[in-house]
């Protein structure tokens, strides 16, 4: 090419720029992005030679290397230091990592970006951990540990084994106004301890907690860690302990939503009602998210009969004559009967409520 004269590349990597550091017992994982080219803006071609080092106490102490490896060109790289027994005991602490890239010549164009994590004695490894599920949620227990410092908490990483699918529109739309949404197939939960009192000086572990946004229907996995966050200067570190073993839960909806409650039966002679007589019914709405449809219940106490429902008339109830308001109009009925009444709710699993309280009315003559 035709130029003025240049100097000889000096095979140069250019700066990483992402290093990330992460603790995880006793070991630190480190992530970058290997650079593609040179300080003169050449392809690097073959593989980058690296160099990792740390730093015990601040910035300016001396960075001991730790280890020397190859990378390819513009791929993602990693690299787990497993701490000396030094760096695992004692208070928390913060310590650096740096990575250089090195030419052919043991020549670098300096250090990567600052990776800070904390050194010192990693919290308790959380044991026992167990998942049952209950209406509410998923209730997860563990075996507490006492005397944590208050600047501890307990992350559960929830993962959703069943592929996440795109939510179904609600069946009767008015009985879900609040539909479901995809859940990401990973979420970290976070419990705090329970602060120290008057009674405690250190912190409490609950050794409990809930995770009220489980969806019936799927399997998830759960597992724990203790973790321990730190202030250094403007970043929050933040040192875990090892992961628990993971356990898993199948969240299969056998709850039935409560009994309807406010009952009211109002009859209407045939008078009143061109010719036909009725009960009409009302109560008070069920509030569950999964609340399908309702069922009504009647005995004909003057004929002695047994508590049987007339509606939906079907087994499960056909679209056309399912109760989703909470409302019905009994116009099988006749003048001078008296009759009882008792409703329940049902969920879109199909689980019956028990039997509301019980209302009786006579249908007037006149």
């Amino acid at each position: 090419m035709a130029a003025a004269p240049s100097p000889p590349s000096l095979d140069l990597p250019k700066l990483i720029s992402n290093l990330t550091a992460n603790r995880t017992g006793n070991q630190v994982h480190l992530a970058w992005t290997t650079p593609k080219e040179t300080t003169d803006h050449l392809k690097l071609k073959g593989s980058v030679r690296l160099r990792i080092c740390r730093t015990r106490q601040t910035a300016d102490s001396p960075c001991e290397t730790i280890a020397t490896i190859s990378a390819l060109p513009d791929k993602p790289a990693t690299y787990a230091d497993v701490l000396p027994p030094t760096l695992t005991a004692g208070p928390v602490r913060p310590i650096t990592y740096r990575v250089f890239g090195i030419s052919k010549h043991d020549k670098t164009a300096g250090p990567s970006n600052v990776a800070t994590v904390l050194a010192g004695a990693a919290p308790p490894e959380v044991r026992d951990l167990s998942a049952n599920v209950v209406a509410r949620g998923v209730v997860l227990h563990w075996q507490p540990v006492p005397n944590l410092p208050p600047d501890t908490s307990i992350q559960i990483d929830r993962t959703l084994v069943t592929p996440a699918v795109a939510p179904r529109p609600a069946k009767p739309k008015s009985m879900n106004p609040l539909p479901k949404s995809t859940e990401p197939a990973e979420q970290k939960l976070r419990v705090r301890l329970v602060p120290p009192n008057s009674q405690h000086t250190a912190a409490t572990d609950p050794g409990i907690a809930l995770d009220p946004t489980a969806q019936f229907g799927h399997e998830y996995t759960y597992s724990a860690s203790r973790v321990v966050q730190q202030q250094v200067g403007q970043q929050t570190l933040q040192l875990d302990s090892s992961q628990s073993p993971a356990v898993q839960v199948a969240t299969r909806d056998t709850f039935p939503p409560a009994a309807p409650t406010g009952l009211v039966a109002i009859p209407i002679s045939a008078v009143m009602n061109n010719g036909t007589p009725e009960v009409d019914l009302s109560w008070s709405a069920n509030t569950e998210a999964d609340l399908a449809q309702y069922r009504v219940y009647r005995r004909d106490v003057t004929t002695n009969q047994p508590m049987h429902r007339i509606a939906p008339a079907g087994s499960s109830g056909s679209a056309v004559d399912v109760i989703v308001a909470p409302a019905y109009r009994d116009t099988h009925v006749q003048a001078g009967q008296t009759y009882t009444y008792a409703v329940t709710a049902v969920d879109t699993s199909g689980n019956e409520s028990p039997r509301s309280a019980e209302v009786t009315v006579t249908v007037p003559t006149s």
